[in-house]
């Protein structure tokens, strides 16, 4: 059976990722009958501070007249949950990937000092191959495709962007009470070998709100676009119209 989701969907990536993060996602979408009509794209890596990617996000969301589906990405949820939360009436759902929409952990916050002050002594290498393979479920730790991909992203993208980024979003709120009270559902997707968001974290919060709905994907870590394409694509055109 086919689906077409008619709703526009706006896309928001995650920390040192660009368009290439959903371009896999993006093809699925389209395949095999199944289409997505309209589609929007948020360029997080342009702002310089939170303020800036609730902007550029906004933006996007007036490119429609009618409401639309939001799909953040890790950071990208967080950003996705605020612009959702300031815009409730242009809001047909949200869905978070790989993302809690909660504030960071102590231990967190203090790896991403650690991030900064690296950036700040011009001692940043790039992302080392030990952060990707964290990023990854055990299967697909040797998949060259997907390890050169983030890899280039992050090349790309730069320690100046990792910076401004990292620091945007460090000083977050747990946005889930007030997502809890929206009329629109809000989707937390997660793959089951997530290091980051984790399971149980995911589980505790799905927990909070009839709104809020859980999906675990098997055979993904936290680059859940990327790894389990073909499950998410289904996963969307199921739930979004």
């Amino acid at each position: 059976m086919t689906h077409s989701i008619k709703t526009p969907v706006v896309f928001f990536p995650g920390t040192l990722c660009d368009e290439r993060i959903f371009m896999p996602l993006w093809m699925a979408l389209n395949s095999k009958g199944n289409s997505l009509e309209n589609k929007a794209f948020v360029p997080l890596q342009w702002a310089e501070d939170l303020s800036q990617m609730v902007a550029l996000g906004e933006d996007r969301l007036a490119y429609f007249p009618e409401k639309v589906h939001l799909v953040g990405y890790s950071m990208g949820g967080y950003v996705a949950a605020l612009v959702a939360l300031a815009n409730p009436d242009k809001v047909a759902s949200l869905t978070l990937l790989s993302s809690t929409a909660t504030a960071l952990s102590d231990e967190e916050l203090e790896q991403r000092k650690l991030v900064l002050k690296t950036i700040k002594s011009k001692q940043y290498k790039g992302m080392t191959q030990s952060r990707v393979k964290f990023m990854l479920h055990s299967n697909s730790q040797d998949n060259k495709e997907i390890t050169a991909l983030i890899k280039e992203m992050a090349d790309d993208l730069g320690p100046s962007v990792l910076s401004a980024q990292t620091n945007a979003t460090a000083n977050r709120q747990d946005l889930t009470n007030k997502l809890s009270k929206q009329q629109f559902s809000t989707y937390f997707l997660v793959g089951e070998q997530d290091n980051i968001a984790t399971v149980p974290e995911i589980t505790e919060i799905a927990a909070r709100a009839e709104k809020f709905q859980k999906e675990v994907f098997a055979k993904a870590g936290h680059m859940l676009p990327l790894e389990q394409t073909s499950a998410l694509a289904f996963f969307l055109h199921q739930h979004l119209q």
